[in-house]
């Protein structure tokens, strides 16, 4: 008769992704991240496999929260909920995130992800889920919606590669700042508050 599980698998993810977070992809081990949610290793293997597996269900998690956030917003269109939608986008990078070394193991992370088939999907679909969001929320008549939604989420993350050779300033500061430079240009008329 099998043992019943005592962590649940989304509990196991959890303490997988903080683990991978505080200590980046080259130091995240399956003892570390069964330690952390107080199981054994090989349990920890029973349940994922190994590493690789472990690290694209943490991924693949990923993309259900970023799904699962967007979807507590509110959808309207327009310039006023898009800078909306666009704040919360920027805050939701968090001051934990955006100092020391869990935004220093995120950058690991995708660099890592752009060798891993499996988890460069799982990027590209949080990628497409908040580019998909911008479009939805982009004035009513704007030409190419998914064309300047690219735009502004390349914009994005260009402002996060700027911050990293600096670092100067705040990530959120730099980025809503990258943003509000856009709008205006975009909506010249309209202010933009930060």
């Amino acid at each position: 008769m099998a043992r019943p599980r005592t962590h649940s698998d989304e509990d196991i993810l959890a303490a997988a992704q903080a683990v991978l977070l505080r200590q980046g992809p080259g130091g995240f081990t399956l003892s570390d991240a069964a330690a952390e949610v107080g199981m054994s290793r090989p349990a920890l293997i029973q349940r994922f496999g190994n590493r690789e597996s472990l690290m694209q269900a943490i991924a693949a998690r990923e993309v259900e929260q970023t799904r699962a956030w967007i979807e507590t917003l509110p959808r309207e269109s327009g310039v006023g909920p898009l800078w909306t939608f666009l704040k919360a986008a920027v805050r939701s990078m968090g001051p934990s995130q955006s100092q020391g070394a869990q935004f220093d193991a995120r950058i690991a992370l995708a660099a890592v992800e752009s060798g891993d088939a499996h988890l460069a999907a799982s990027g590209a679909e949080r990628h497409r889920l908040v580019q998909e969001a911008i479009a939805a929320r982009l004035p009513e008549g704007t030409r190419d919606p998914m064309a300047l939604s690219l735009a502004i989420h390349g914009l994005m993350a260009g402002a996060v590669v700027q911050w990293l050779v600096s670092r100067e300033t705040p990530l959120r500061d730099v980025v809503l700042l990258r943003l509000g430079d856009l709008m205006t240009r975009l909506w010249p008329d309209l202010p933009f508050p930060m």
